[in-house]
């Protein structure tokens, strides 16, 4: 194969038989632009922080006045391990409020987690879900004082199964 430079492009033809196949490359094939190792630098400071999926960080990024591209280009080359970043989103969302793991998933799917992250984030959560239903039955009864079969089908409404409801519901009062 022979390579000839044009500017800052090379060009590559690899000929067979009867084809030619043409390769263009960059000048600077392998070394990010200045911009692109900044926007990688904060994303993994970022991620250092709190979790992000990859399309939250790379909005996170572009907020902060990189490129798209540049914040693309960080948020990919970050090193994160996205099904983690789910795992850790999810975590943190428990600690905030009681969830279903039905509203969990949503929520992290919210943070643009994709179905599959945001499935295995809370399926490796650690949640007990019958004390989510209880802790969700507790915040519901605070806020209005309902029967015991309204708390029940608000529990339902919320995602949790008929058991959880039930486990929350019974505790709670």
């Amino acid at each position: 194969m022979r390579l000839k430079r044009f500017g800052l492009v090379g060009v590559a033809a690899v000929t067979c038989m009867s084809c030619a196949v043409l390769f263009l490359t960059s000048g600077s094939a392998g070394a990010a632009a200045k911009g692109d190792a900044q926007a990688v630098a904060k994303a993994r400071s970022d991620l250092r922080s709190e979790p992000y999926s990859l399309h939250g960080l790379v909005s996170e990024l572009t907020f902060g006045g990189f490129s798209s591209v540049a914040a693309t280009y960080g948020a990919e080359h970050s090193g994160a391990n996205w099904n983690h970043e789910a795992l850790l989103s999810a975590r943190s969302n428990l600690h905030t409020k009681a969830f279903s793991a039905k509203d969990l998933i949503q929520r992290l799917r919210i943070e643009q987690f994709t179905a599959a992250q945001a499935s295995y984030g809370v399926a490796l959560s650690g949640a007990n879900w019958n004390v989510e239903a209880y802790e969700a039955a507790q915040e519901s009864l605070q806020v209005d004082k309902i029967s015991r079969n309204a708390l029940i089908a608000q529990l339902r409404t919320g995602g949790f199964t008929l058991a959880q409801a039930t486990y929350g519901a019974d505790r709670a009062e």
